[in-house]
């Protein structure tokens, strides 16, 4: 009968039984769920050691050693002759970028070893127009013209960033040639000899991609008014952990080399001029090859380096072997300990070949 008390506390205990019997069962398949997951973590934590137990140090230096070799290569195809670079279009050759002249810096007072810099490009190109952006006056003109990226300018954490958007506006709105005030005009030569009838010029590295060193344009131009649209949308990405990437890839040469990778308009009337002939020399070199034919030349810049700018320039990018060699010299120092004296002739070829393999390659590098 339904309300029989006996039959209901049976009920009710079948109930509970039941109840504690899913839930353990449910916890039983959730640990085991969990050793699973563990075990299958350990197993591949001991093939990577394992991995690694059985890589030999050549293994691991192949990959670093081909890279080096492919920005040689880079660097090589960057610094060939320029004798048969042309900055012309057709044979009128009428140029169209303004006839102004665009350089900036903090402020009006400029350093001692740039001073002779605006007077160079003043006697150079008589006639032409020279405008000299303070860091007010940049931000004037973004408050005036482009007041939509103003918030954007003025949370940039570094002056060098606003330095370097600053001069994408400049060029959209009011068109010419910008140019860092590291680089100079040689005596008797003109800029006309880079921008030729182009509608945009930009300039390669000497290491490899663009750099915003030296760019000309028509004002309004089509690319710089895509790049200014993607500024807010690169001023903070998940990978621009130091200050050095940060700077590069939010509004510096990074940052325009993939825009204009990426960019989808007419690039017919674009001029995209090797590093040997606007002048510029590899970070990597203390000296660089003949650059006779270039109309400019370039005083010691980098003035917004700081310590994280000299380890990816000067010891990850120039010298990634003699690191990677010295770093995998004590690293198997400490894996194996030192070698028994049946393995010290073994080991001291291997890594005599593997230092001398280093000492070239960074003369490679760093040659004229």
């Amino acid at each position: 009968p339904a309300g029989d008390p006996a039959v209901m506390q049976e009920l009710k205990a079948r109930v509970k039984s039941s109840s504690s019997g899913a839930r353990a069962f449910s916890g039983a398949m959730f640990d085991l769920k969990d050793d699973k997951d563990k075990n299958r973590i350990s197993i591949w934590k001991k093939r990577l050691s394992d991995l690694f137990q059985r890589c030999d140090t050549a293994y691991i230096l192949a990959p670093v050693v081909i890279l080096q070799l492919i920005f040689l290569y880079l660097e090589f195809v960057g610094g060939l002759p320029t004798g048969g670079f042309k900055a012309c279009h057709t044979e009128e050759c009428k140029q169209q970028i303004p006839k102004i002249i665009h350089q900036t810096y903090k402020t009006d007072k400029v350093p001692k070893n740039w001073a002779s810099t605006p007077p160079a490009w003043k006697s150079a190109h008589p006639g032409w127009k020279y405008e000299f952006w303070t860091d007010e006056r940049n931000r004037k003109l973004i408050e005036d013209h482009y007041s939509w990226f103003l918030p954007t300018y003025d949370a940039y954490p570094y002056g060098i960033q606003r330095s370097d958007a600053a001069r994408y506006f400049i060029l959209h709105k009011y068109g010419g040639v910008y140019a860092d005030l590291d680089i100079q005009p040689k005596e008797g030569r003109h800029v006309s000899e880079i921008i030729g009838d182009a509608d945009l010029v930009l300039p390669q590295t000497p290491n490899f991609g663009l750099t915003n060193a030296f760019m000309a344009s028509v004002n309004g131009s089509a690319f710089f008014g895509d790049v200014m649209r993607q500024l807010p949308l690169h001023a903070n990405k998940w990978y621009q952990i130091v200050r050095h990437w940060k700077i590069m890839t939010s509004a510096g040469p990074t940052f325009l080399w993939a825009q204009y990778e990426r960019w989808a308009g007419d690039k017919s009337r674009s001029l995209v001029v090797p590093a040997a002939f606007w002048g510029k020399c590899s970070i990597c070199k203390a000296e660089c090859r003949d650059v006779k034919t270039s109309p400019l030349h370039h005083l010691m810049g980098n003035s917004w380096f700081a310590i994280d700018s000299f380890i990816f320039n000067y010891i990850i990018m120039c010298n990634p072997i003699p690191l990677a060699v010295v770093i995998l010299f004590f690293v198997e120092l400490y894996r194996n300990g030192r070698p028994s004296k049946s393995k010290r002739m073994t080991f001291a070829v291997k890594w005599v070949a593997f230092f001398t393999m280093a000492a070239v390659l960074s003369y490679l590098k760093q040659r004229p």
